[in-house]
């Protein structure tokens, strides 16, 4: 069509060259830009710097990758508390202080505390008095020597250079005291430069990024468990099942085995591609405890005298029998759900709840409103706190009915007139079976309280766990009483709950914030709860 024919004016044209010119450089743009984003995927991972397991400081490796460092370095901001998590590093014997008898005897009935995020993985247990030697010497501990230098293995992402120079025997049984001041010395005290808590390196190889273990521990009882090796990643496995393995490394049940402290995983009773039961642990133990030179115990309860296991962290074992773990979900697509940076899909390195990123952590699978999805997640962590409440003052009383009984049992005009030998002999033949359940129940309430989901990773096995817990804490006082009558002894069992001590004031000479006096939302919400098994606990109204 002739231009005439429209006719258009001067200005119309111009205009309509304008909007064509336009048009043509907004068209061009896109192509331009597609064509740029495709390039970046395929360089991409683009290492700018040469990266080695020599220097895992994540600034250095962040170079390369500043998304994902800047996410990563949002973990050393100050936390927040969350109702039953968050990373406000304050006191939990403060907040619950039945925790200082139900481990009474133990460090950690000393100093125990919230943690904070990874990035504070190692200043964390640098801070707690519980590594402190001579401060443990001082407040009831004095034959307390040191923690041995496994105990730095997942807190620290040195720690592989640390068993590269030292040899994995030689590291296991170092003197953390010692290992700590190497560190320092080496890399500084504060969270400035070099970082000492979790980096790069513990989950990526420097040479393309890709996922592997890095902790021999793990890579142990994985072959152990019929899992194959893998000289680059440590374990074979696929992708999506390395960005589980990567953090399972270290959230785990563990203790340390022989006169060496060899960190070592209790799995060789849990069957490969199985989810975990807590008798499979309690199996495992309850071998190494018949074994001559086995293991025996975390240590000997204070006030009953039983042999206890403390847990530790079992979020691996836990979420095994979940519904998200049989569903092929990894932790990483939970804490560290994937974003966009430009045309780069890329983890989220600010490893956190998901509570706090619904929509990328939750949504993406289950289409609800982000209200009703929080409020799930809060019901089920307020049903099992109010069911680790119930399960402590079980327990509690039958710490107090043991306490009792031995009273009562040293008493008797007869033992009084044995040797101490003899006399504690007899204690021991009496309380035998109420020690058990002791050590039984507190296992199954550990590993539930010392889990870091408060029952959200596997809800109906949390359940099941401390209802067990509770029926072995009860039974163990019927055990108590039925043994004490065959000795003409009368024992009245302690109903409901056990006797709680009163809260302890923050430790003086701590590292403020760690180990500060909670928040007071957090002690309101607690008296709550407890308020609740008050009203429905074992005792009844």
């Amino acid at each position: 069509m002739r231009l005439d024919r429209l006719k258009l004016g001067p200005k119309r044209l111009i205009l309509v060259f304008v909007a064509s010119a336009l048009a043509a450089a907004a068209i061009l743009a896109m192509f331009v830009n597609i064509s740029e984003k495709k390039v970046e995927e395929r360089q991409y991972p683009l290492l700018l710097n040469k990266l080695s397991d020599d220097d895992v400081n994540p600034a250095v490796w962040g170079v390369s990758f500043p998304a994902q460092y800047g996410r990563y370095r949002l973990m050393a901001e100050p936390g927040t508390a969350s109702p039953f998590g968050g990373g406000v590093p304050y006191s939990k014997l403060i907040r619950n202080p039945a925790l200082t008898r139900l481990w009474a005897g133990y460090p950690f009935s000393a100093d125990f505390n919230e943690e904070r995020s990874h990035y504070f993985a190692e200043v964390d247990q640098i801070d707690t008095k519980r590594n402190d030697r001579a401060w443990l010497n001082a407040h009831g501990f004095p034959a307390f020597k040191s923690q041995p230098g496994a105990c730095m293995n997942c807190h620290s992402g040195w720690a592989p250079a640390l068993i590269r120079e030292l040899g994995w025997n030689a590291f296991n049984k170092a003197d953390y005291g010692d290992l700590k001041q190497k560190l320092i010395s080496q890399h500084g005290a504060g969270m400035a430069g070099h970082a000492l808590g979790s980096v790069c390196a513990d989950c990526h190889s420097p040479q393309d990024m890709s996922l592997r273990v890095t902790r021999p521990a793990y890579i142990n009882a994985m072959l152990a468990r019929g899992y194959k090796a893998d000289a680059k990643a440590g374990i074979s496995a696929t992708h999506q099942e390395m960005r589980s393995h990567v953090c399972q490394q270290c959230h785990v049940e563990y203790y340390f085995k022989g006169e060496g402290k060899t960190l070592t995983f209790p799995w060789t009773q849990w069957p490969k591609d199985k989810p975990l039961r807590l008798e499979m642990l309690e199996a495992y133990y309850d071998g190494e405890a018949a074994s001559a030179d086995g293991f025996k115990a975390d240590w000997t309860h204070r006030e009953t005298g039983a042999p206890m296991l403390k847990m530790q962290h079992p979020e691996t074992e836990l979420y095994s029998s979940s519904v998200h773990a049989q569903s092929g979900v990894s932790c990483t697509d939970c804490h560290m759900p994937y974003r966009r940076e430009g045309a780069i899909k890329v983890t989220d390195h600010f490893i956190a709840s998901p509570l706090l990123n619904i929509n990328a952590a939750c949504q993406t699978c289950h289409h609800m409103p982000e209200d009703k999805l929080k409020s799930r997640v809060t019901l089920i962590q307020e049903r099992t706190a109010t069911q680790l409440k119930e399960t402590e003052g079980a327990l509690l009383a039958l710490i107090d009915d043991i306490a009792a009984a031995e009273k009562a049992i040293r008493s008797q005009p007869k033992v009084k007139q044995q040797t101490a030998a003899a006399s504690q002999a007899l204690v021991d033949k009496m309380l035998s079976s109420a020690r058990l359940a002791h050590r039984r129940a507190s296992m199954r309430w550990d590993f539930i309280s010392s889990e870091n989901s408060t029952g959200f990773h596997s809800p109906q096995e949390s359940a099941r766990v401390l209802g067990t817990a509770v029926q072995l804490a009860r039974a163990g006082q019927l055990a108590l009483v039925l043994s004490m009558q065959e000795a003409g002894i009368t024992l009245k069992p302690t109903p409901g709950y056990g006797v709680v001590p009163a809260a302890s004031a923050p430790i003086p000479e701590r590292h403020s914030p760690v180990g500060d006096t909670p928040p007071q939302s957090l002690l309101d919400l607690d008296r709550a709860l407890e308020a609740e098994v008050t009203k429905i606990g074992p005792s009844g109204p």
